[in-house]
C-alpha cells in the first residue's frame, strides 16, 4: 500500500488587509443600505395581511386535527 505525503510549506498565509475600519464601516453599511428597494406602504400592508390570513388559518387546521386526535383517542381510551 503506497502512502502520500504532503509537503508543508513553511510560508505564513498573507493576512488580509482591514477593508474598513471604525467609522468608514458605518459609511459603508449606509451606502449599501441605500441602495436597497424599500417596499412601498401598500406592499407593507398586502404582506402583513398575508401573513395574518395564513396565520389563521394554519392554527384553525391544527386546532381542527387536534380535536379530531384528541376525539379518536377519548373513543379508544
Amino acid at each position: 500500500m503506497a502512502t502520500k505525503t504532503i509537503a508543508k510549506s513553511d510560508k505564513k498565509p498573507a493576512r488580509p488587509a482591514a477593508k474598513n475600519s471604525g467609522g468608514s464601516y458605518f459609511q459603508a453599511v449606509m451606502a449599501e443600505a441605500k441602495k436597497v428597494t424599500w417596499p412601498t406602504l401598500p406592499q407593507i400592508w398586502a404582506n402583513t395581511l398575508i401573513v395574518l390570513v395564513m396565520t389563521i388559518l394554519f392554527s384553525s387546521m391544527l386546532w381542527l386535527i387536534d380535536n379530531i386526535f384528541r376525539a379518536i383517542i377519548g373513543f379508544i381510551t
